[in-house]
């Protein structure tokens, strides 16, 4: 059972990664694709809504966070950043939250990015939800490894299936 276990627990760790780097892919894409925009654009219509794609063991988090600068044009300006928390819409208090409503999202948009960020988002929400079930299959398994009995003295010799 060990070995299975661990098979398993392999297997899900090879797909966390692929939905880390498709996460991390997303991101990189919709930075990209911003810089492009922002460079024919405005200072006043540029967009500073970034997504954030990181990982901390089997935790993968995609974040929206708005971009600020403060002080003044020489080196004492700094950037700050403004992480844009995702609201639960369910009445339960323990409904999970895999999706940033739009609106929120929406209202930090110059308008010409909307459908990026749009897209962006729906993707993200997909990375989250997957990322989010991986991980609990990966606890729940060991779990499982834990509550298994050890080997016994008069079974340490024998193969068992």
């Amino acid at each position: 059972m060990d070995a299975w276990i661990s098979e398993v627990r392999a297997l899900l760790q090879g797909r966390l990664q692929e939905v880390f780097e498709n996460a991390r892919d997303l991101g990189n894409r919709y930075l990209q694709a911003v810089m492009d925009a922002n460079a024919r654009q405005e200072w006043k219509h540029k967009n500073t809504l970034q997504l954030r794609v990181r990982q901390r063991g089997n935790a993968v988090s995609l974040e929206w966070y708005l971009v600020g600068w403060i002080g003044g044009t020489g080196p004492d300006r700094r950037m700050r950043r403004t992480y844009i928390p995702k609201r639960n819409p369910s009445r339960r208090r323990d409904a999970q939250v895999f999706r940033y409503r739009l609106e929120d999202l929406l209202r930090h948009t110059s308008g010409w990015d909307d459908e990026l960020v749009r897209a962006t988002e729906i993707e993200a929400s997909e990375y989250r939800r997957e990322a989010h079930h991986l991980a609990d299959m990966l606890v729940t398994l060991a779990r499982l490894q834990r509550c298994m009995p050890g080997p016994t003295p008069e079974r340490a010799g024998e193969d068992t299936p």
